[in-house]
């Protein structure tokens, strides 16, 4: 591979939606986001993370502004709720898309 490939390499758009939306828990958390917004201990459930790594990779989905958190309350319950940014629905096609290939992809294994 010549230095101009490698240089293509790094500029890789893919890369940057991986790197956004990759690791173990995010695309678990986008996942289940995309019927609607949920609660923080529903989002547990859906996914199986440790409250720990949950706040982890929420806050990072925050800080890259493709989920949105919103306080409020149940009654007298504090609550806060998950959901997609205007800006991170434009993901939800992306995910489609690869969620469709991966059942295809996990059907001819």
């Amino acid at each position: 591979m010549d230095a101009t490939a490698l240089d293509k390499m790094q500029d890789c758009p893919v890369m940057e939606t991986i790197v956004a939306v990759g690791g173990k828990w995010k695309p678990r958390i986008l996942w289940a986001l995309r019927p609607g917004p949920l609660r923080f201990g529903v989002l547990q459930r859906a996914t199986g993370a440790s409250t720990r790594m949950l706040t982890r990779s929420l806050r990072e989905l925050e800080d890259d502004n493709l989920i949105d958190r919103t306080a409020g309350t149940d009654g007298a319950v504090p609550t806060t709720l998950y959901a997609y940014s205007a800006y991170g629905c434009s993901l939800i096609p992306v995910l489609d898309a690869m969620g469709d290939w991966g059942i295809c992809h996990r059907s001819r294994r």
